[in-house]
């Protein structure tokens, strides 16, 4: 029996809508905050009711009037909703006049939602509580002109709410709770932390508190540390009204720590320190709105929060460098996840933000310049290579080395380092005698190839006569160009490269990778090399793609695979997943049963994945560790090794949680992800091959395997794969093959 539609978007969209209006308060997604809030919030009944009302009412207007439904389900266009009605709750008596306004002061909050989203937006700036100190006002200021709205006398006999709401036993409980012996210092704290939702009572505070700590180690780090901050200062100054316990207002500095400490901003040491300094900054802030407002008779409530927030994140985003305080390029919600996916993903993909060059050379060649080399390689010119052919003995000839065809790499092709037209082109300098240089023509012949708008790779000293290309050709990666020379600057035969933005023969040089290329080891062994810059004496050879498991990898949007598979000796059951492309051109998998996504890349030499939504049960949640980096090049039995976000793995420890508060000034938890190569079976490009791999957790000197996966492939795709840990036993077969 199907469920009935509107059942399925009551599941679907508004739930989570609810939920996450709730958590967003505290900028995160997660459903026990969420609950733990809309709780809190019915501490004061009519304040919670009329909050739940008011996120309702804002997500019926947003629903009808078709507004994505990705933002309304965050909760981003409701949140100041929701803050709307509890603070209409607590400020005013029910009654028909009271829910008329809150029904119009939902209203005017999405409508300022919405604008102000998309005026914010296009400086990549957030509208945070603007909309609700907006809304308040309009309600506040002219509410004495309406007589049928009272303001309520609860806040003031809050006993007797308590007592209406649940009787004796609910009453006892919460004296209990509120007359508890604390440190005057945390009561303060968990009263402030319980004004963000207009609750200055210590249950409230320490129910909040508690769910971020479950939600957030360092969002409660964080507001511990703008608590004391504020305190102090407060302390310091004397000042009331910047008091920690002034009604409503001890949120603001909290709030900023959140936003500028750990969510607007990855966590780190300079984040923390800028949020020490700018609570102060807050204050003063505040204590000029306070002023100015108590004119009009109007609360200050967050306006302070968004107004420094605001300020400062825009300061950040007119920086020429950025070096540190580095705003958060992908939110998800979460400061853990921020963290730890930025640090992971800084080295891991930085692939993704460069044109792939390959080493434009045959065979096995030594950096005999690297950059800021000691010969030639100085200033604006540092950046470039010098490359030659050694032999086992480190010599660059054969015989006495008098005659250019000595030159191990003299007559070897050169070749494009990656797709892109020939700029131009200099053939005209003649081949030096060994040990003798032309200063006149100092770069000698030389090629230049535009491989994007500001991207040029040049070669030079190649050999007069030998181009195979001409001005304004096409070329392709791997392209032969011309021949390795000795004309120009050059006393014995080698090949330069430099990259440049200027199309200029000579321009000067920018720092930039090679994609993947093989360094030779001392034991004769092989490593794989990733978008890195080669050093002087390096031994570097190309990296050549391996057809066979390229096409196996090749996951084409729009097709689909079936498996059967058993968890745990389980009956046996089929799932299917889906290849698709979104609106920036990344291709994902997609999982129907879970709703569970992994994005991946396969740049024809490596397939991996680059981040995983959804279920952490699912089986594609198994595949995406199982596969989570496979090298397409050669095969070879060399193990790849690859980083893993520790927010990544499926369920929290405790050496876990204890990472998280110091992750922001250290890292004391290493997750590694290994594959290799076990079984290779081929023939004619068919046959078999199978890889395997392990994640390893890695914490203070201790290692150890969390898990192990299997993988096989053969000329059709991918056929099979395993995957278990000390609680999971899973096997997956393909069957639409």
């Amino acid at each position: 029996m199907s469920i009935p539609k509107p059942l399925v978007f009551l599941q679907k969209e508004v739930l989570p809508a609810i939920l996450n209006s709730y958590s967003i308060i505290f900028f995160l997604d997660n459903k026990v905050l969420a609950s733990t809030i809309m709780l809190v919030s019915f501490f004061n009944f009519w304040a919670g009711f009329s909050g739940l009302v008011s996120v309702l009412i804002a997500l019926t207007i947003g629903y009808s009037m078709h507004l994505d439904k990705q933002t309304l389900r965050s909760g981003l266009f409701t949140f100041n909703a929701l803050l709307v009605g509890i603070g209409m709750g607590t400020f005013f008596d029910p009654g028909l006049v009271f829910f008329s306004l809150l029904a119009l002061a939902s209203l005017l909050t999405i409508l300022l939602s919405v604008s102000f989203s998309s005026w914010f937006g296009k400086y990549k700036l957030p509208f945070l509580s603007v909309p609700f100190v907006i809304t308040f006002w309009f309600i506040v200021l002219p509410s004495s002109h309406f007589e049928n709205l009272g303001l309520t006398q609860r806040s003031i006999y809050w006993i007797n709410e308590v007592y209406a709401v649940g009787g004796n036993n609910l009453l006892d409980f919460f004296q209990t709770v509120d007359n508890f012996k604390v440190n005057s210092l945390i009561d303060i704290y968990l009263k402030s932390i319980g004004s963000i939702l207009f609750q200055s009572n210590v249950l409230a505070g320490l129910l909040i508190s508690l769910a971020l700590l479950y939600s957030s180690r360092i969002l409660f780090s964080l507001s511990v540390i703008g608590f004391l901050s504020a305190y102090f200062f407060a302390q310091f100054t004397g000042s009331e009204a910047a008091s920690i316990n002034y009604y409503n207002i001890g949120a603001n500095y909290m709030m900023v720590a959140f936003a500028i400490g750990g969510y607007f901003i990855i966590p780190s040491k300079q984040s923390y320190l800028w949020t020490v300094l700018l609570i102060p900054l807050t204050s003063l802030v505040l204590l000029f709105f306070y002023k100015l407002l108590s004119y009009i008779q109007l609360p200050v409530f967050s306006l302070p929060f968004s107004f420094v927030t605001i300020l400062f994140l825009y300061f950040l985003q007119m920086r020429t460098q950025v070096k540190s305080l580095i705003i958060t390029p992908l939110q998800q919600n979460s400061p853990e996840k921020n963290l730890y996916t930025f640090s992971n993903n800084k080295d891991r993909l930085s692939g993704l933000y460069y044109i792939p060059l390959h080493l434009p050379l045959m065979g096995e060649w030594t950096v005999t310049q690297a950059h800021n080399g000691e010969i030639t390689h100085k200033g604006d010119w540092g950046q470039a290579f010098d490359f030659m052919i050694t032999d086992h003995e480190g010599k660059t000839y054969k015989n006495n080395g008098i005659a250019l065809s000595d030159f191990l790499c003299y007559n070897k092709p050169v070749f494009a380092a990656a797709d892109g037209y020939v700029e131009s082109i200099i053939d005209s300098v003649e081949d030096n005698v060994i040990g003798k240089v032309n200063t006149v023509s100092n770069w000698g012949n030389s090629i230049v190839i535009r491989h994007a708008s500001g991207l040029y790779t040049q070669l030079s000293h190649l050999k007069k006569g030998s181009f195979k290309v001409t001005k304004g050709d096409f070329v392709n990666k791997g392209d032969m160009l011309a021949l390795c020379g000795n004309s120009g600057r050059s006393p014995e035969p080698h090949v330069h490269f430099q990259v440049q933005i200027y199309p200029i023969i000579g321009s000067r040089t920018i720092t930039y990778p090679f994609a993947y290329y093989f360094k030779q080891l001392a034991d004769d062994k092989q490593q794989l090399v990733q978008f890195e810059i080669p050093k002087l004496g390096d031994k570097i050879s190309n990296v050549s793609i391996d057809k066979f498991q390229f096409n196996a990898f090749n996951l084409l949007p729009d097709s689909s695979f079936t498996f059967k598979y058993t968890l745990n000796n389980s009956v046996e059951k089929n799932l299917s997943w889906d290849i698709y492309t979104d609106a920036y051109n990344q291709k994902y998998v997609h999982c129907s049963q879970t709703n569970s996504v992994a994005y991946f890349v396969n740049d024809g030499y490596m397939f991996y994945f680059t981040a995983f939504y959804g279920d952490k049960s699912s089986i594609l949640y198994y595949f995406f560790l199982s596969a989570y980096k496979i090298f397409l090049g050669e095969t070879t039995k060399n193990r790849l090794d690859d980083s893993l976000a520790l927010s990544m793995l499926a369920s929290s420890k405790f050496y876990t949680w204890i990472n998280d508060f110091i992750a922001p000034f250290y890292n004391f938890i290493r997750v590694s992800f290994h594959s290799n190569i076990i079984e290779s079976e081929m023939s004619l490009n068919k046959g078999t091959i199978k890889y395997s791999s392990e994640i390893e957790l890695k914490y203070l000197k201790k290692s150890k395997i969390i898990s192990r996966s299997e993988l096989t492939i053969n000329e059709t795709g991918i056929t099979a794969f395993e995957y278990t840990n000390d609680k999971i036993k899973m096997k997956a077969t393909c069957i639409n093959l």
